[in-house]
């Protein structure tokens, strides 16, 4: 992988304006010059910010995970900053990483499901508590990196990575390279399936991300059953693995509108994977062979037997692979 590594990494953030010093690594793995001894190992400080959980993890560079933890998200911008902090510095970190499910415009963040990031400037925030450089991107886009980097062939080329949990995101690699924007790019959450259907927490009707969030999962079981109602897609999720009727029909539901986001997805970019990435991943034996099945009878013929669809090999981690791989092109 060594190769396409350096390429992909020197490409992705040309577009940044800054040149990096970039060295193949060891057979199967890249480096890339950084300014320590010779024998030791960088540790990255990498977070994964959702609306739900706070997902940390402590990864060298080679993508291996040192430390991981997963906790209910702070309240407080002041308790999240500050636990950023504590881990980081904890682990003698060299870099942090950080993915938001947002974006960052201006230095400040912008999170429609986590506003308790909106308007704040993040990444100098971090910098100064911790006196580390600091790198901020979208969510989506990191765990497209990471799993792209670390668990993908050059021949690859298009792949997108969907991450599905509390909100509907996606990462673009396309033609080797990472898809980037200062202000929003790739919001897959964000696209129509339905013009009259129900109205999306962003204003719109009928998202992407209204039917294939893990409240989309949740509200499709509160109205197919007529007498438990749950609050969590872990119970549905475990109410499907005892044979419940109402919970298969729920995620039959749920592949139905996860194959046709997927369709007019891979219409406009014809990837050669679309990976599934989020909270959500980790549940894809209830919903993703329906899924693939749907799609291939919805979408244009010409892609039809020629996507691969699959969970993500770092599932719900690639964020934090993806937070690593940023470490190292930022220094």
């Amino acid at each position: 992988m060594g190769k396409r590594l350096l390429v992909f990494l020197h490409g992705a953030f040309l577009s940044l304006g800054k040149a990096y010093g970039l060295r193949p690594g060891r057979k199967g793995r890249a480096g890339i010059s950084l300014p320590v001894y010779q024998d030791e190992i960088m540790k990255y400080a990498c977070f994964d910010i959702g609306a739900t959980n706070l997902k940390m993890g402590v990864v060298d560079e080679n993508g291996i995970f040192l430390e991981y933890e997963s906790e209910k998200t702070p309240y407080t911008y002041e308790e999240l900053i500050k636990r950023i902090r504590d881990f980081s510095l904890g682990n003698s970190c060299s870099a942090v990483g950080i993915g938001i499910p947002g974006n960052v415009s201006d230095g400040s963040a912008y999170c429609p499901n986590l506003p308790v990031l909106n308007g704040h400037p993040l990444e100098t925030d971090i910098e100064a508590l911790t006196e580390l450089p600091v790198s901020v991107e979208n969510d989506a886009n990191l765990a497209a990196l990471g799993e792209y980097i670390f668990f993908e062939t050059e021949s690859t080329g298009n792949m997108i990575l969907l991450t599905l949990g509390t909100g509907v995101g996606g990462g673009l690699i396309l033609d080797g390279t990472l898809v980037t924007s200062e202000s929003a790019a790739f919001e897959v959450g964000h696209i129509t399936l339905n013009f009259n259907g129900e109205k999306c927490g962003c204003g719109k009707r009928g998202c992407f991300e209204y039917y294939c969030s893990m409240n989309g999962l949740v509200r499709s079981y509160n109205e197919l059953s007529a007498d438990v109602k749950f609050l969590k897609a872990a119970d549905v999720y475990k109410q499907f693995k005892i044979g419940d009727k109402v919970a298969e029909l729920a995620f039959d539901k749920y592949a139905n509108s996860l194959a046709h986001g997927m369709a007019s997805i891979a219409n406009l970019f014809a990837p050669l994977k679309i990976k599934i990435g989020g909270g959500l991943s980790e549940m894809s034996d209830a919903y993703l062979h329906t899924a693939v099945k749907v799609f291939s009878k919805i979408v244009f013929p010409a892609l039809k037997d020629k996507v691969v669809i699959e969970t993500a090999a770092a599932k719900n981690r690639a964020g934090l692979l993806g937070a690593a791989a940023l470490c190292m092109v930022h220094g």
